[in-house]
């Protein structure tokens, strides 16, 4: 009677694993395990950086110094097998640090919020060196400018010409971010306003950062009518005021037909735990297959990027 009493025992936890285990597979089968690419970190010099602040989301505060920064986020790209970022800071000598730690897993970006502090001989030098790989983050909406602005035609026309993709900054802040930036104006990050550059500029590589956040209606429309133009969506996927637009943008790009135009970015700022929160939040959403889950985390800016195939499959190896 033990024995029998055992064997039915046994044969009832054997069907409990094997419960657990389906349930556990039925939850896990749709997660991306394949290495990332991030569009959207910021590097900072401790004269620019703002933190000790608190995470808008969390509430958890920053460290103090560029220095212990860097060293977080860098620690976090490696374990979430982040293998390419696009690194901007606001002079390419705040990313040369992140390059000899990351090496060519950095692209270097340039960061700028008022273009009339911006030297255009500078700006060429900066490009023919090869110190600059991504005009971006365009801030100018900070500084009451449109994208489309005359202003920034020079910088524009120098980066179709040396194949140098920008990165436009659209939607809005922070709330108040009108007090420590009094010329900020919402209307100003309207991806609409992006359209001109994007006709004027045929050859450019463009894409709108945050998708366009309270217009990412207006992201989507965008992305249908030009082919070439790609979108992040940094931010989105961890802060608190900018989590409402996410799924409904990724939904309508879907449903448009351009997810495979949406790439992923987190904007981490001071607070580089905020790349496992936007990796986290993709990783949930279950109307993405596992395909446009690897599209979101590499494929798409694989494309944007041009890189080569040799490139692919060394990113992939280091899984």
């Amino acid at each position: 009677m033990l024995k029998k009493f055992e064997i039915v025992t046994s044969l009832s936890l054997l069907l409990l694993l094997c419960s657990i285990a389906t349930s556990g597979f039925g939850q896990t089968e749709n997660q991306y395990l394949g290495p990332i690419i991030d569009m959207h970190l910021h590097a900072y010099t401790n004269e620019d950086f703002f933190g000790p602040a608190p995470n808008p989301t969390t509430g958890e505060m920053s460290t103090d110094n560029a220095t212990e920064h860097r060293r977080q986020t860098v620690e976090i790209l490696k374990n979430n097998n982040i293998v390419l970022s696009m690194v901007d800071g606001e002079s390419p000598e705040a990313v040369d640090a992140w390059e000899q730690i990351l090496g060519d897993g950095v692209i270097r970006g340039l960061r700028f919020e008022n273009p009339e502090d911006l030297d255009l001989n500078l700006f060429s030098e900066w490009v023919e060196e090869g110190k600059i790989d991504v005009f971006g983050e365009v801030g100018a909406t900070y500084a009451g400018f449109s994208s489309a602005d005359s202003i920034l035609d020079p910088f524009l026309e120098i980066s179709e010409e040396f194949d140098i993709a920008v990165g436009i900054h659209t939607g809005g802040s922070r709330p108040g971010a009108h007090i420590l930036n009094p010329d900020f104006r919402l209307r100003y990050g309207d991806p609409f306003l992006v359209e001109d550059v994007l006709v004027t500029h045929p050859n450019l590589r463009v894409y709108l950062m945050h998708s366009g956040s309270h217009f990412y209606e207006r992201t989507a429309m965008l992305m249908v009518q030009y082919p070439n133009l790609y979108s992040d969506i940094a931010i989105l996927n961890w802060y608190t005021n900018a989590e409402v637009f996410l799924v409904p943008f990724l939904k309508l790009a879907k449903d448009y037909n351009v997810l495979d135009r949406v790439m992923f970015g987190t904007d981490q700022m001071v607070w580089p735990e905020a790349i496992e929160m936007a990796i986290d939040k993709v990783q949930s959403l279950d109307f993405l297959t596992l395909e446009e889950k690897e599209g979101i985390f590499y494929m798409n800016a694989a494309r944007f990027l041009n890189l080569s195939e040799e490139t692919i499959a060394k990113h992939h190896d280091q899984e």
